[in-house]
């Protein structure tokens, strides 16, 4: 009998490719290996952006970042060590001056690119790097590395220009008449910068790292103004230009540190976890529902009364960080900055806060950083692409 002919041999390539679409990165990776034609189709930027704009082939992850690596997390399935992928951080050597970073920070994520800083001497070379397909592209043009306190960074991206933007506001030791913001275009390979007559000033231990939303990275800052401590500051990366979003009255006037605070975006809305202890054990999440109307902040959150039933529990908990939600219902939280947990709000004894395999250790780490991001097959702008150091 003759061997019947393979189905996907014969379907035509518009089919396939419909079919490769509706896949996982992941998948798609390893589906790279089955033949020449599904390797060019899948390694085809264009395929790459289609496959980006799927959004349910694409899961959420955690990235949580070590000193010498990082390890990430669907944050849909069970939270052990068998789900953890584990990745080397790109620390490129320049030149025998400059042979490896004095240390590499993650200071922004984008459409599934994060972006690193890498701090050579007195420069700081950023890395438009994606964590799925291991590539990467370092920005040629450093930026020096001055004042008193990190700058704040951020990425973000510019869909009318298919452009993506990285932002860097130095920091400034006295008070300015002008803010100066200095932004690299990767699809101009330069750098530009603006002045902006939004007044800021720099708090002690505020988020370094922006908040890519509605086209805008958003900072938490301090005020000059005598009754306010802090705000939000957002650069719009097709505009070109800076402005300011307030805080509620009672987050803008507390004169508690700025660590207690800590800006994020969840479920695609800008959000403010606010705490009056530097334990965080006790916090209010702060939701502003319509984008830049300051009437709409509001401290109901599912995610506060999670971790609230939470702590009630569990009399050992110091400190517990809400990072998002998952489509079960469950809130993934960073809990005494050494575990992640997914948190239910039935829980009825301790034993019941989180079943045995939503717990994934870190215990011989504390205080580690953790990103959000989507899997993307989305290769770095230009040609500026290399491999990241297996």
């Amino acid at each position: 009998m003759k061997n019947k002919p393979n189905l996907f041999l014969t379907l035509p390539k518009e089919v396939i490719e419909k079919i490769l679409l509706r896949l996982s990165v992941r998948s798609l990776l390893r589906l790279k290996c089955v033949c020449k034609s599904w390797l060019s189709i899948i390694s085809d930027p264009h395929f790459a952006k289609s496959h980006s704009d799927v959004t349910v082939a694409s899961p959420q992850r955690v990235l949580v970042k070590f000193p010498d690596h990082c390890r990430t997390l669907d944050i849909e399935a069970p939270l052990n060590h068998d789900s953890e992928v584990r990745i080397p951080v790109p620390s490129p050597s320049l030149s025998p001056q400059h042979p490896h970073p004095h240390h590499v920070d993650v200071v922004g994520s984008c459409r599934g690119f994060i972006l690193l800083g890498a701090v050579y001497s007195d420069m700081v070379y950023f890395f438009v790097w994606n964590p799925t397909t291991h590539v990467y592209r370092l920005i040629n043009k450093p930026f020096l590395y001055y004042g008193p306190k990190r700058p704040l960074c951020g990425i973000g991206y510019d869909s009318s220009k298919d452009d993506y933007v990285v932002v860097v506001i130095p920091s400034t030791s006295s008070p300015r008449p002008n803010t100066e913001v200095f932004y690299f275009s990767l699809s101009n390979n330069s750098w530009n910068f603006i002045r902006s007559d939004v007044p800021y000033k720099f708090k002690g231990g505020e988020l370094r790292f922006g908040s890519f939303l509605r086209g805008a990275i958003h900072w938490l800052v301090g005020c000059y103004d005598p009754n306010d401590f802090f705000k939000i500051v957002a650069f719009d990366v097709r505009q070109m230009t800076l402005s300011e979003i307030l805080l509620p009255r009672e987050l803008a006037n507390n004169s508690c540190l700025s660590h207690f605070y800590k800006l994020m975006v969840l479920e695609g809305y800008l959000c403010l976890r606010f705490s009056r202890t530097a334990a965080i054990k006790w916090f209010k999440m702060w939701i502003m529902k319509e984008y830049k109307v300051h009437s709409s902040w509001s401290n109901s959150s599912i995610i506060s009364d999670y971790c609230d039933h939470y702590i009630s529990f569990d009399p050992n908990c110091k400190s517990i960080d809400p990072i998002c939600a998952t489509k079960d219902g469950e809130v993934l939280a960073y809990v005494n900055c050494q575990r992640l947990m997914k948190l239910n709000g039935i829980a009825e004894t301790p034993d019941e806060k989180c079943r045995p395999d939503e717990t994934c250790s870190f215990d011989n780490y504390t205080t580690l950083s953790y990103f959000l991001y989507k899997e993307s097959l989305l290769p770095p702008p230009q040609d500026f692409e290399k491999p990241s150091e297996e």
